[in-house]
């Protein structure tokens, strides 16, 4: 996937995570599964960390064409910013940006083309194209566009229409009959280029592709599927709609899709160095980049070109490998309104249908400053703003697409100027950057430098719109100062003056305001107030609120009755999974959790002191620091025990009502760092839930909201037997735990709680 989610609260956005993997607490979402073992993932209260492993398939290749390209006009000789009528200085910052980018480890490695009338006035290769052979990035490397394959099923579709085989208003099921049924049978060719026909992103996480015949079958997966709204009423990216849109185009041209997409476009263009799968002996894997996951200084790689093919067939939603020269010859042919070198392969009205905002908003975020980010036929733009309130395309400021491995394209139609920026790094927020710097580079506005902050301590605390809303934190991370939004995420603020800090996406800014004595009372963000205040005195104290959590679950009791075992369901409910999973729990804070999800397994185990693990990718290993302290506390026996045991500070923050309970909020911990806000129920002691960002190793930074229910006396302790930990990635979306058995008083010894060989 290449789409943009958000993080809000309640109806206010307050993050976007763009397009691509451009966000640190994306995880999986992007293509509709990865191409090898992932890292793990917190699932909270479910388990201490599970593996999301998601199935990597065997893959092959067309035959390569013979028809001879158009025209060699596509090719990009080399000139110089001055002769292009280019600022020199904002090339040379931007190249130097992409080189801080690949110092600071936000990115593995990159390669960089700007190309201005037809011609490279910035061709560079930074970083590594594998980093863990030591294998230096190279111009001409080779990377998986992932989303950035949408684009070409959009211009297959619009050939096809062209020439009568389809129609825009034809209804999905006229060429897939299995998906003529239930809610299914309504949806358009249309809606499925503009991503409204309300299909979920994927059907396809813990799928095999190896079990399937093909993209057809990929497309009939979606027979009686659930919607996520009325076809043509809203938007939400989808994979799955994509990948439908080419079971159609097989269907309609009685070729396989990577033929029609091979004959039809890639050969036309040129672009040899293209494939629509990347078979294990393809001549390009010999320059394919390794792929990596994760965030900032923290990536793990999952995929090499010694590896396995990641599809055995083409998915038009995200299996394109490309180079950069290649695929700017596909974004020229968008650019010259379907032709090239005088010969024609869409018709200008074609390319402008494809480049005209949809019916619905996408409300993504944009780092190109004073552009919003919208979506057209696969195809994603960048508009201007427009009185009337509905954009149109004249309205488009730039076009491209980008993929959830850290690939971008960008074309500037008013500039004749485009560029393409590849990374190998899923997770990176770098792109957001870029944009920034190609606004100043292509659209005349300067990048806001960051400045010399002044003394971050006075902006430290809680913030709410009023005392019936949930608070945010302004915090110090890693010594800068961000905002916390419990259990959703975590935004990194620059400043730039005049008590003004920027967000990831360039176009939100964060305002103090201050009173006459010049004290920080709140500040302004998307127009909206946030005012600081101070947690009320009325509160009952730390220690009270322990004592009330304490009485009312009594984990106290594990001391006299003995160690427990509960035995759980566990649901990925987005991704229709399920599996088991077993913790054992003795006092005072031993524990050990199996947890088994199809194929894959995971065991770890604290014995108070010492945190192991191992899973079926990851050998039996000790953790340490952050990622241990993680999965302590995790565990149940810290949430409903004594927190003296396992917190430092604790802070009671607020009291709300929710859900007619009265809720007292504790945070573990100040404003110094992000920290968790457990919720607790004022009048019975129960804890509802727990908010919180972790640390996802090679991942990122995850927020999860967990809340529990159905509490049962268990030898007069108080256990929730169901739980939901609710992801602030919507491809993760909820995942349920629901207990069947709690086994009392079960035997145990030193080695239960050590994971061993």
């Amino acid at each position: 996937m290449a789409m943009r989610d958000f993080i809000a609260d309640g109806e206010k956005v307050v993050l976007i995570i763009p397009f691509g993997q451009r966000s640190a607490s994306v995880g999986l979402a992007g293509s509709g599964y990865t191409g090898a073992p992932l890292p793990t993932y917190s699932l909270a209260s479910a388990m201490p960390r599970f593996l999301l492993t998601l199935a990597l398939c065997l893959g092959w290749t067309l035959s390569a064409s013979t028809q001879e390209p158009l025209s060699t006009s596509t090719a990009f000789p080399t000139s110089t910013a001055q002769a292009e009528d280019l600022s020199a200085e904002a090339l040379a910052k931007l190249d130097h940006l992409v080189r801080e980018l690949v110092a600071a480890e936000e990115v593995v490695g990159a390669e960089l083309m700007v190309i201005k009338n037809g011609r490279s006035v910035l061709h560079e290769s930074y970083g590594w194209r594998d980093k863990d052979d030591e294998v230096a990035m190279a111009k001409g490397s080779v990377f998986c566009v992932r989303s950035m394959t949408k684009p070409l099923i959009g211009a297959a579709i619009y050939m096809l229409i062209e020439e009568g085989k389809l129609k825009l208003e034809d209804k999905v099921g006229k060429y897939l009959p299995e998906l003529a049924v239930g809610k299914t049978q309504a949806i358009t060719i249309g809606q499925l280029l503009t991503h409204t026909g309300g299909f979920p992103m994927s059907l396809l996480i813990g799928t095999d592709l190896n079990t399937l015949d093909g993209i057809i079958e990929v497309a009939n997966q979606g027979a009686g599927q659930k919607l996520e709204f009325t076809p043509g009423s809203d938007f939400r990216y989808s994979d799955h709609g994509t990948d439908t849109l080419t079971a159609v185009v097989e269907v309609v041209s009685g070729q396989t899709a990577a033929e029609f997409v091979t004959t039809r476009l890639l050969a036309p263009l040129g672009m040899h160095e293209t494939t629509c799968v990347l078979t294990e002996d393809h001549a390009l894997r010999a320059r394919a980049s390794s792929k990596y996951i994760g965030s900032k200084a923290n990536w793990t790689r999952y995929w090499s070109a010694a590896d396995k093919s990641m599809f055995p067939f083409f998915l038009g939603s995200q299996s394109v490998y490309s180079t950069l020269p290649d695929y700017a010859k596909f974004m020229t042919l968008y650019l010259h309104g379907g032709q090239i070198g005088g010969k024609r392969l869409l018709q200008a009205d074609s390319v402008q249908q494809i480049l005209t905002p949809g019916p619905h908003p996408m409300n993504g975020s944009s780092g190109l400053p004073g552009l919003k980010a919208n979506y057209g036929s696969l195809a994603q733009l960048w508009t201007k703003a427009n009185e009337s309130g509905k954009v149109t395309a004249d309205d488009v400021a730039a076009f491209g697409h980008t993929g959830s491995d850290g690939t971008h394209a960008w074309v500037f139609p008013a500039q004749n100027a485009m560029v393409l920026y590849f990374t190998q790094s899923r997770g990176t927020t770098s792109g957001l950057k870029v944009e920034e710097a190609l606004g100043e580079l292509f659209l005349g506005v300067p990048v806001a430098e960051k400045k010399i902050a002044p003394a971050l301590e006075q902006h430290l605390g809680y913030y709410w719109e009023h005392d019936d809303d949930s608070y945010r934190a302004i915090v110090l991370d890693a010594g800068e100062l961000a905002m916390e939004i419990p259990g959703k995420g975590i935004v990194a603020l620059t400043y730039i003056g005049d008590d003004r800090w920027k967000l990831p996406d360039p176009n939100k800014v964060m305002e103090f305001n201050r009173s006459e004595s010049g004290t920080v009372t709140g500040f302004t963000l998307d127009g909206k107030i946030e005012h600081k205040f101070t947690p009320s005195a009325d509160l009952p104290s730390a220690d009270e609120i322990n004592a009330l959590v304490q009485k009312a679950h009594r984990l106290d009791l594990l001391e006299s009755v003995g160690p427990i075992r509960i035995n759980a369901s566990i649901s990925f409910l987005a991704m229709g999974m399920s599996g088991e999973i077993i913790t054992t729990c003795a006092y005072p804070n031993r524990f050990r959790t199996e947890a088994k999800v199809m194929a894959e397994f995971e065991r770890v185990a604290s014995d108070g002191e010492t945190v192991t693990y191992a899973s079926r990718v990851k050998p039996v290993g000790r953790i340490e620091g952050e990622r241990a302290q993680t999965i302590r506390l995790d565990n149940n026996m810290a949430r409903f025990g004594n927190w003296k045991d396992w917190y430092g500070e604790v802070v009671p923050i607020q009291s709300l009502t929710r859900g007619g309970k009265n809720l007292i909020l504790v945070r573990t911990g100040d404003a110094t760092a992000p920290a968790r806000t457990l919720f607790i129920d004022a009048d019975s002691g129960l804890m509802l839930g727990d908010d919180n960002v972790s640390e996802i190793e090679g991942v990122g930074r995850l927020g999860q909201r967990t809340r529990f229910s159905d509490f049962r006396n268990v030898s007069g302790m108080t256990w929730p037997y169901e739980s939901k930990v609710r992801y602030s990635n919507r491809m993760l979306g909820t995942i349920e735990t629901v207990v069947k058995e709690i086994e009392v008083g079960v035997e145990v010894n030193d080695d239960t709680f050590v994971v061993s060989e």
